[in-house]
């Protein structure tokens, strides 16, 4: 390579180079992060199933003899006050209570218009067009481009919210806040009781606070109400006995880290919510990969195009990573260091599957590179030359 060119290159472009780089460094954090949040997750995960003892709830009260152990108890909901709204005539047997407020309001849509027969400078023009509907926050209407006649309010009077029951028990254990939370198996409520207010009225299981619930005006609110964790629904949970309530778990491996309990709609022994949590959490770290490597491609296509072109006069790169174009090139090289920077909070973890994945990261430079083959077999790397995306 020569290295003179990239000295030179480097004062043409600094300022886009160094952002870039900057770029690079904020995901390669954000991946090894992700990385090894997800470690942190498995290795807590695995110390609370394997601290937990699986007990019935059901026959006498043994606060006291499991006091400070994990459990793992299965059975039914028993919710010992009801939920409720009194404005609204609600009353249920839950854990949750959910009470989404929206607004009607006016909303600012805009199209592109492609006018190839004007100037070159107007080819393309917007059209706004404004309608009403409902939404959970306010839209601003002093930022709309035609401000007469389209006002929205300022702010809301009531906001969305989440009551949850205090007393909530699987046979003689209560249910702390932080197991209550992981209840979320909502289902609609289609009330036909109609409030006492006369200022609310319901409408095909909505409560309308204005004039009319058909015809509406801006400002008028719009009210729906959910619940989840019914009473008898079975549930699986796995935590720490604290004075006769099951509360989350703090793992003596990393007491800075935030407690951990398990909870699940049906009947599971401690292995099935093992997999099952598993599963999830891999579900949810391969989302952070996949958003890690986009934001490395957008990274390296940031970069001025004769860095590529510096990087192509490496004499281990093969004549065919040449002739490929640069958003396969960068693409390629994406993937490599994405895969090499996951690998490596892994192979401190678990060697095997970080050695899998970082093999993984190698074999794409290994297919477009030299290093393989007879050195006599390597053809000469092209003189220097700025980029052409024409390339193949």
């Amino acid at each position: 390579m020569d290295w003179s060119a990239v000295r030179n290159h480097f004062k043409q472009t600094w300022l886009t180079t160094i952002l870039s780089l900057i770029l690079f460094t904020g995901v390669t954090y954000f991946l090894i992060w992700a990385e090894s949040q997800t470690i942190q997750s498995n290795l807590m995960l695995d110390e609370l199933i394997a601290g937990a003892e699986s007990i019935d709830v059901h026959t006498g009260d043994e606060a006291a003899r499991y006091e400070g152990r994990i459990v793992h108890i299965v059975g039914p909901l028993r919710i010992l006050e009801p939920i409720s709204e009194p404005d609204y005539n609600i009353q249920v047997l839950a854990v949750k209570l959910r009470k989404r407020v929206q607004m009607y309001q006016w909303i600012e849509e805009t199209t592109d218009k492609e006018n190839f027969l004007s100037e070159p400078g107007d080819e393309s023009q917007k059209t706004y067009w404004y309608h009403k509907d409902w939404r959970d926050f306010i839209v601003d209407s002093s930022l709309f481009y035609i401000r007469p006649g389209h006002h929205n309010p300022t702010s809301m009077p009531m906001f969305s919210e989440t009551h949850i029951a205090e007393n909530v028990k699987i046979g003689w254990l209560y249910l702390g806040i932080d197991v209550k939370r992981k209840v979320n198996d909502y289902y609609e409520i289609w009330s036909d009781s109609r409030p006492e207010r006369t200022d609310i009225k319901l409408h095909s299981g909505f409560y309308y606070h204005g004039d009319s619930a058909l015809e509406h005006q801006v400002g008028d609110l719009r009210i729906h109400f959910s619940y989840a964790g019914r009473e008898d629904d079975i549930y699986t949970a796995v935590g720490v006995v604290e004075q006769g309530v099951l509360q989350a778990y703090s793992p003596s491996t990393f007491p800075t880290a935030d407690p951990i309990s398990l909870l699940r709609k049906g009947s599971y022994s401690l292995k099935q919510l093992h997999d099952l949590e598993r599963r999830d959490a891999n579900i949810h770290t391969w989302k952070y990969r996949l958003l890690g490597f986009v934001q490395v491609f957008a990274s390296a296509m940031t970069l001025h195009p004769e860095w590529v072109t510096l990087f192509l006069q490496c004499q281990w790169i093969s004549s065919s990573l040449r002739r490929c174009t640069r958003v396969w090139v960068n693409f390629m090289l994406s993937f490599s260091y994405t895969l090499f920077v996951i690998s490596v909070p892994w192979l401190l973890h678990k060697p095997t599957f970080g050695a899998m994945v970082l093999g993984g990261a190698v074999l794409p430079i290994l297919h477009y590179s030299t290093l393989l083959t007879r050195r006599e077999a390597t053809p000469e790397p092209p003189p220097y030359a700025r980029w052409n995306d024409n390339m193949r």
